[in-house]
């Protein structure tokens, strides 16, 4: 592994374990001359600190030609009273895109909204939230998250969808158990969101970066697309990127006269913004994800170790706050 290699992955650690240090996190919180030139870099990936300023920019991206999914960020909360804060807040979003008439639909994690304290709190939560987003012509979007939560997060869904037919899944392509889940998922309405996988995992359960990933992202697109089921091919790592184009789907949606209204492609804001935009040029629908509130500080973090030299960039913006007030 050439030394630049090794350096990106050891910066990639060192961001996930600062990601989730409390320490530095409520220290960030303490001290504005170093909270704000962080949010200000944090920034270019998120849509804000309030819903207010999200709906804002949901707006400009909207006027871009590109749909976002709204995201009020946090996971893994373990008291009940936060958890129907959360909801509350969820149910603010949908009014807000509905009010607005934002070209938009709700992404959350279910460990937000109460699934870690007892899964029938997070089942009945997300109930309130499908119901009402269906009553409002909206879909809400199950995030995925750590490898130790996903059987209970695909049980949910199936149980959501035995009521609702505007709920849809993300699946992990990383993960070896994912063939199967994509077939089941199949089965079931709602869109599936196909992403390549985050979290850190054994090699017992998922795929390390590399070829072997590409691959089975690849197939498991193909699987998609092919099933004529709605989706979004939503991925923007620039390593899988540049052995797996989006153009590449593109030629086989073309080849194989998939109708284009049931695809859609998804990226995260502030990265690779190109790509979408190539893919909005063919005449597909494309989104933007958009998380907003003030947990941005581990959000920020892991775009970062995702794409170490996106480091670069936070600390171009960063100066940039700072000097060029």
């Amino acid at each position: 592994m050439a030394n630049s290699m090794i350096i990106e992955f050891e910066v990639a650690e060192a961001l996930k374990q600062i990601a989730l240090d409390e320490d530095i996190k409520a220290y960030v919180l303490q001290h504005p001359p170093l909270y704000q030139p962080l949010l200000h870099a944090a920034l270019r990936f998120i849509g804000g600190e309030t819903l207010v300023q999200c709906a804002e920019t949901a707006k400009s991206l909207n006027q871009q030609g590109f749909a976002v999914t709204i995201d009020y960020m946090g996971e893994s909360t373990r008291d009940t009273e936060m958890a129907e804060q959360a909801t509350q807040e969820f149910l603010n979003v949908i009014q807000a895109i509905a009010e607005q008439n934002l070209d938009s639909s709700v992404s959350l994690d279910l460990s937000h909204i109460g699934m870690v304290i007892n899964a029938e709190l997070g089942y009945k939560n997300a109930c309130v939230l499908a119901e009402a987003a269906q009553k409002a012509g909206l879909e809400i979007m199950i995030s995925m998250e750590g490898t130790d939560r996903t059987s209970l997060i695909l049980e949910t869904h199936q149980r959501l969808c035995e009521t609702f037919d505007n709920v849809g899944i993300t699946l992990q392509a990383y993960l070896h158990r994912t063939p199967n889940d994509l077939e089941n998922a199949l089965q079931r309405p709602g869109k599936i969101r196909l992403v390549k996988g985050a979290y850190a995992a054994p090699a017992e359960v998922a795929k390390s970066r590399g070829a072997e990933l590409d691959e089975s992202y690849r197939h498991l697109m193909e699987r998609l697309l092919t099933s004529r089921h709605p989706c979004s091919i939503a991925t923007h790592d620039p390593a899988l990127l540049d052995l797996f184009p989006l153009e590449y789907a593109h030629k086989s949606i073309q080849e194989q006269g998939i109708e284009q209204d049931k695809i859609e492609f998804e990226m995260l804001k502030g990265v690779t913004p190109e790509r979408l935009l190539a893919m909005r040029n063919y005449g597909y629908r494309t989104r933007v994800y958009l998380p907003y509130g003030h947990e941005w500080h581990l959000y920020l973090c892991n775009r970062l170790a995702e794409y170490p030299p996106n480091v670069y960039q936070a600390i171009i913006d960063a100066v940039k706050y700072k000097y060029d007030r």
